[in-house]
C-alpha cells in the first residue's frame, strides 16, 4: 500500500473531450480532481468516472472567461484537497462558420475562453505553486493554432490568433517564472 499523497489536479474543459479524457487519465492514478466547465452535467458524468476509477473529485462549475470564477474554484480545491500540484488549461471555444457570416459576439467569447481562460488558470495556478516553489501548468492547444480547417463552405476558427497568442503568453510566462526569482 503506497503511502503517498495523491495528486492534486485541476483540469478545465472538464466535462468534455480531451479535459474528460485527461480526467479520466489521472483518476486511474488515484488522483483528487478539481473538474472545472461551464456544463454541470457533463461535470456530473465526470465527477461519476472519477469515483468509480478511485479518485476524487470536486465539482466546480465556472465559467473560466470570468477570471473571479477561475480564482474562486483554484480555492474551492485547495480547500478541499489541498495544495494544487497540476493545472491543466483545456477549455476552448471554437466557431464553425464562413468567416462573413461569423457572429462578433461569438469571435469575442471564443477569444475570452480559449486565451484569457488560460491567462486566468495560468494566474491563478501560480498563485499558488510560485510561493511553494512547485507546481505544474499545462496548456493543452490544437492544430488550429498553425492552421484553420476549410471545408467548401466552413473556416474553424477557434478565435483571433487566440492559441498562437497563448504560445507565446505561456512561453513568456514560463520565462518570467523562471527568472523572477
Amino acid at each position: 500500500m503506497s503511502t503517498s499523497k495523491p495528486e492534486v489536479v485541476v483540469v478545465t474543459g472538464a466535462s468534455a473531450g480531451i479535459g474528460r479524457a485527461t480526467v479520466r487519465a489521472f483518476a486511474k492514478r488515484g488522483a483528487y480532481i478539481g473538474l472545472v466547465a461551464r456544463s454541470r452535467d457533463g461535470l456530473e458524468g465526470a465527477r461519476k468516472e472519477v469515483e468509480e476509477a478511485g479518485g476524487k473529485a470536486l465539482v466546480l462549475p465556472t465559467d473560466v472567461a470570468d477570471p473571479d470564477q477561475v480564482e474562486k474554484a483554484a480555492a474551492a480545491v485547495e480547500e478541499a484537497f489541498g495544495p494544487i500540484d497540476i493545472w491543466i488549461n483545456d477549455a476552448m471555444a471554437s466557431i464553425l462558420s464562413p468567416f462573413m457570416e461569423m457572429n462578433l459576439e461569438d469571435f469575442r467569447r471564443a477569444t475570452e475562453v480559449t486565451y484569457l481562460g488560460y491567462v486566468y488558470g495560468t494566474m491563478a495556478a501560480l498563485r499558488r505553486m510560485k510561493p511553494r516553489d512547485r507546481g505544474v501548468i499545462v496548456q493543452v492547444g490544437s492544430a488550429l493554432a498553425y492552421r484553420s480547417i476549410h471545408s467548401s463552405r466552413h473556416i474553424a476558427v477557434p478565435s483571433p490568433r487566440s492559441e498562437a497568442s497563448l504560445i507565446h503568453c505561456v512561453a513568456n510566462c514560463s520565462t518570467i517564472t523562471a527568472t523572477s526569482g
